[in-house]
C-alpha cells in the first residue's frame, strides 16, 4: 500500500476533488444553483451568455485559489498543532 504523500505527489489525490453525498444539503444547494443558472442563461441574449460564461469562468478560478490557500493554510495549522504537542509552544520558534 502506498502513502497518502506518495498518492499526493503522483497526483492521484486532489484536494479539490470531492465526492458527497446525493441527499446533502451540498447537493441541494447545487442542485439550487444549477436551476437558477439555467433560467438567467434562459433570459440573456448571446453577448450577455459570453459576458455571463466569462464571469462563472473568474469565479471558479477565484474558488480553487481560495480553496489551495484554504488547505495551505489548514495544512500548516495543523502541523503547527501537532509540533505544539510534541514540544510545546514555547520550544516552536
Amino acid at each position: 500500500m502506498t502513502s497518502i504523500l506518495e498518492e499526493f505527489a503522483y497526483g492521484n489525490l486532489s484536494p479539490e476533488v470531492r465526492s458527497f453525498r446525493y441527499d446533502s444539503e451540498y447537493e441541494e444547494v447545487m442542485r439550487v444553483l444549477s436551476l437558477n443558472e439555467e433560467h438567467l442563461l434562459a433570459r440573456l441574449n448571446e453577448e450577455d451568455k459570453r459576458l455571463f460564461e466569462n464571469y462563472m469562468g473568474t469565479q471558479k478560478e477565484l474558488n480553487k485559489l481560495t480553496a489551495v490557500g484554504n488547505l495551505v493554510y489548514g495544512y500548516r495549522l495543523g502541523l503547527t498543532m501537532t509540533a505544539e504537542a510534541f514540544v510545546g509552544m514555547e520550544d516552536l520558534f
